[in-house]
């Protein structure tokens, strides 16, 4: 019943339109009035007998297309597009496309549109051709097939090809919002290309590509987390520090991506007396609940558990956390003994069940969650988007 009245809408977009064909004033046989009228009522018969695929077949031969019924055509495909009955959409915009008398503008329109439907139904190859034309052909259209093209080398993890879409597109839009955006998202792609490089082992290549990230977005703190990665893997941890150290002014949200590397960084260099200063230096600038546990965990190595109990205790009360109060518990356990030493036990069973049960990232932008970190949001495609929770559940 659901498709037969949205097919019963379609009928009455259609009517319209063929009503707007029919007396076109350019209409040169009186033959074709009847054609149209003929295969338009078979529509209609074949809607009332539930035979819905037959019916836009039908109406597709009703109507005349002409500018008058163009955005008509354009409306139907679009429709069945997002509905996900693309092989209809296709089969309407790729009607249009053959049909003779339609000026550039609609023709790149129609274009536009039919490369959408092979995006949405995974025919990239026919996509990318249809749209690099339109980048060469259409400064209407321009901006959208570029967007497009962006899309698709992404999922295609072209990067080059992506990124010199994505300058194409920035040279429109340098001046507006979009355009920083734009340098981000190159930044991305550049890191995408380290990445790479480095599952191929070509270190020199990567750090090219991480070089190229900072030119395109200086504040980008992924190209800085995989720097420090690069160069600690390479036993260079002072240079590794380095780019840890800018991290707090890129985004110091992600600095809990990489306090492992920065921690055994300076513990290779022998300098523990300057890292334990750096660290109390970024607890009091840019406070989280890992850093709080890896001071404490320093704490418990350096002094004893005690210590390490009461910095943490000292924490809680100015911010209370599910996590560092787990890591309590894991700190006076080893201490207690009978009734107190269950109690604790059947406390941290369940703190760590919630802990399991908490997502540790979210989409800033789609609300996306999960405990793994993604650049790339898996729900609504945006870069950079993914950020560590906060809060009494995370950091």
């Amino acid at each position: 019943m659901a498709d037969l009245l949205m097919y019963g809408l379609l009928l009455l977009a259609l009517a319209i339109g063929f009503a707007l064909g029919r007396w076109h004033p350019r209409r040169k046989s009186a033959q074709y009035p009847k054609d149209y009228a003929l295969n338009y009522y078979k529509g209609l018969s074949y809607l009332f007998n539930e035979q819905p695929d037959s019916a836009i077949d039908a109406f597709i031969g009703s109507l005349a297309v002409n500018s008058d019924t163009l955005e008509t055509h354009l409306a139907l495909g679009n429709m069945l597009r997002r509905r996900g009955e693309v092989t209809k959409a296709i089969k309407i915009h790729q009607n249009l496309l053959a049909r003779p008398g339609l000026n550039v503008r609609q023709q790149h329109e129609s274009q536009l549109e039919l490369a959408r439907d092979y995006i949405k139904a995974g025919l990239l190859d026919r996509a990318e051709a249809l749209l690099l034309e339109l980048v060469k052909l259409s400064s209407m259209y321009k901006l959208q097939a570029l967007e497009h093209l962006i899309e698709i080398y992404q999922d295609e993890n072209e990067w080059d090809n992506a990124i010199a879409m994505a300058s194409q597109l920035e040279r429109r839009a340098k001046q507006s919002d979009q355009g920083q955006g734009l340098e981000q998202m190159q930044a991305h792609f550049a890191c995408e290309q380290a990445l790479q490089d480095l599952e191929s082992r070509h270190t020199t290549k990567a750090r090219v590509h991480l070089q190229e990230a900072l030119r395109f977005d200086p504040s980008s703190a992924r190209a800085s987390i995989l720097f420090a990665r690069l160069e600690f893997s390479l036993g260079r941890y002072r240079e590794a520090i380095k780019h840890i150290h800018r991290i707090p002014a890129q985004d110091p949200e992600y600095l809990v991506e990489v306090l492992d590397t920065l921690i055994e960084s300076y513990e290779r260099l022998g300098e523990s007396r300057t890292l334990d200063n750096y660290l109390q230096q970024l607890l009091r600038e840019h406070p989280s609940n890992t850093l709080i546990i890896k001071i404490a965990d320093r704490l418990r190595w350096s002094q004893d558990d005690y210590v390490a109990a009461d910095f943490i205790a000292e924490q809680l009360k100015r911010t209370p956390s599910i996590r560092t109060l787990n890591r309590l518990v894991e700190l006076h356990l080893p201490h207690s003994e009978g009734k107190a030493k269950e109690n604790l036990e059947l406390l941290k069973q369940l703190v760590d069940q919630v802990i399991a049960e908490k997502p540790s990232y979210c989409c800033n932008k789609c609300g996306f969650t999960g405990n793994s970190l993604h650049w790339l949001c898996p729900g609504c495609k945006s870069w950079g988007s993914i950020r560590p929770i906060r809060g009494v559940a995370g950091e």
